[in-house]
Parts: structure tokens; sequence; C-alpha cells
């Protein structure tokens, strides 16, 4: 005779199933959820012990839509592997774990197009918060988050244009400030390196460079940026792109320690001194550039103080709404001379 069984994980448990094998009622269940201080210790023990048991899955989802309100906090990254990135998360999510508050991640590898994609299907889950790197995204991105209604945070650059709240480092002025400092040192034939991500920020390391060159009439000719090569491989190939249209150079600038790191294994290939014949700086170091031989002069970011300070400019908007006005902080940046040059 055959034995028709019923197959487990056939039905997602819900809040009356939950309900009954307590032996409480619906809005008890839903009490213990949304207010548990409103309920006796030995009754929330009780009900959290039959949550466990059955495995309840509480509908955030609907709850926010119902009350107009989420504890969840959209975030699109650029990159599961940039230092930029790796760094930010933990202190951004370990403050606004600790306030109530979770993430909900999303990736566009650099792409504007992919996070505008990603946009739609975030903002309808009702977040209470939107965080985005850099600033360059879709006309309709904007329109969309505009239309959302709902607070906007822009990390990783500082930008003026920014309708809500942002924090950042001012990549032009650090890159700048790298410049005329090797040209202080007596270095002239200064390139550039970069890789090519898609955002705005390249574009204003690029523009710090060129700026500081021209200030100090030098002719800013000596650059490369690509977008099909690894970053060690990047500054091993480029700088011998560089050194075949100008033999004369005597200083690189590099978009991160990587392709510092690919430069600075070329020039030992090469034979060549450190920095007596070319100097090496990076605008992103971190302990690497501290550790390489010789060590890298390099820009250093504190990416873990900004996923700080941006955790709690996120909640400071949040628990008061009615403050709606632009805010901007600039974290700032280290320019830390080493034996590079």
């Amino acid at each position: 005779m055959e034995v028709t069984r019923k197959r487990r994980g056939t039905g997602r448990v819900t809040l009356a199933d939950v309900a009954k094998a307590a032996g409480v009622g619906t809005m008890t269940v839903s009490r213990v959820l949304r207010m548990p201080d409103q309920v006796s210790d030995k009754l929330r023990d009780k009900i959290q012990q039959v949550i466990d048991e059955l495995g309840y899955i509480p509908n955030r989802a609907a709850g926010a839509l119902a009350s107009g309100k989420s504890n969840s906090i959209a975030v699109i990254l650029p990159s599961l592997v940039d230092k930029m990135c790796s760094q930010f998360i933990p202190p951004f999510q370990n403050i606004l774990n600790q306030a109530g508050h979770q993430l909900i991640l999303g990736y566009s590898n650099y792409s504007i197009s992919q996070e505008e994609q990603l946009l739609s299907p975030l903002l309808a889950s009702n977040p209470s918060a939107i965080v985005l790197f850099g600033s360059e995204r879709s006309a309709q991105s904007t329109k969309m988050i505009k239309n959302a209604q709902l607070t906007m945070l822009e990390v990783a650059e500082i930008n003026d244009l920014s309708f809500d709240l942002n924090i950042g480092i001012d990549h032009y002025q650090a890159s700048k400030e790298m410049t005329n400092y090797l040209i202080k040192k007596g270095y002239q034939n200064i390139a550039f390196v970069g890789f090519q991500n898609g955002q705005n920020i390249l574009r204003k390391q690029l523009g710090g460079w060129q700026s500081a060159m021209l200030e100090n009439y030098l002719s800013p000719d000596h650059f490369l940026i690509a977008n099909d090569l690894t970053d060690i491989k990047l500054g091993s190939e480029g700088l011998a792109k560089l050194l075949l249209r100008e033999s004369t150079l005597d200083a690189v600038i590099c978009t991160n320690e990587e392709i510092a790191t690919g430069v600075l294994f070329e020039c030992q290939r090469r034979v060549l001194k450190i920095p007596q014949d070319i100097a090496i700086t990076c605008l992103d170091g971190s302990i690497l550039s501290q550790q390489c031989v010789p060590t890298l002069t390099s820009i250093e970011l504190d990416y873990v103080n900004m996923g700080k300070e941006a955790a709690n400019l996120l909640l400071e908007r949040l628990l008061d709404k009615e403050q709606s006005d632009a805010k901007q902080i600039n974290i700032g940046f280290k320019l830390c001379e080493r034996a590079s040059s």
C-alpha cells in the first residue's frame, strides 16, 4: 500500500504557526518580535524557544511596508576586493548593527548601468537609507533616489554636487599635493599611471597631477591609463611603455600601491636605482607601502575611520528625520615620505 507523506519544507513557517505552537495569539507573537520590552520575560522566552525550534523567519519587508519604516540600509559596493570597500564595510556595519540596522549589499563592479539595475529592487525593499560609492551615477539612478525620498550617503570621494550626505577624500587635492612634493624634491619628468575603473576618482587624481605640473611650468604629457590589465602588470608594462616614449622620466605617481609594486619590479629588472634614477609614489598606500623594499612614499587614506564616521553620520540623520540639509565630511589624507622618493 502506497503511503503519501508530507515532505518537510513544503511551506514556510508563519506567524500563526508560532502562535499555535506557543499557545498564544498572533498579536502576542508580533509584540515579542517588535516590542519585546512590553512582554514578560517568561512569555518572551517561551515564544522565542518556539521560534527557534520552528526556524521561523520574520517577514521584515511586510512589516516595513505596513509601517513605512525599515531597519535595513542598502549598500551598493563597486568592488568586493578593493581595499576601499573591504576596510570600510566592517566598522560601518558594526556600528549600524549595534544600533539595530542591517545591511543589504549589492555589487556593481564599477558599472554605472549595473548600479542603476540594482537600485530598483533595492529601493523596492523600502530601506531606510541607500549608501553609494563615488559620485558618478546615471540620471535615472539619481531620479529614482530622489523619488524614493530616502536618505542617501555618498562615500569615498568629496562631491560638492551631492544633494544629501557625503563623506570621503579630496582625491584631486591628494594627487596635487603628491605631485608638488615631488617637484619640490627636484623631479621634473613625472609620469602618472592609473587603472580605469569607471569612477570619477581617477579623473580627479589625474586632474590634480596635471594641475600641479602646469602650475610649475612642466609638461603633463607622460601618463598611461588602462582598463584591461591587473594592477601589478599595469605597473610593470606601463613603466616600460612610458620609458619607450620618454627615457628621461625621473618619477612616477601610481593610483594605488599594487601598480607601484609593478613599477618597482620593472625598475629592479632594468637595474634602475630607486630613487636615484627614478622615484616611485602611490596615491593609496597601506602596510604594503611600509614593508616593500625600498619603502614606498604614499598617500595614506583611513578607510576604517571613514567607515566609522559614515555610520555615525548616517545614524544622526536617521534619528533626526526633520534634519534634511546636505552635509559633507572630508576625512583628509596623509602624505608619508619614505625611501622610494
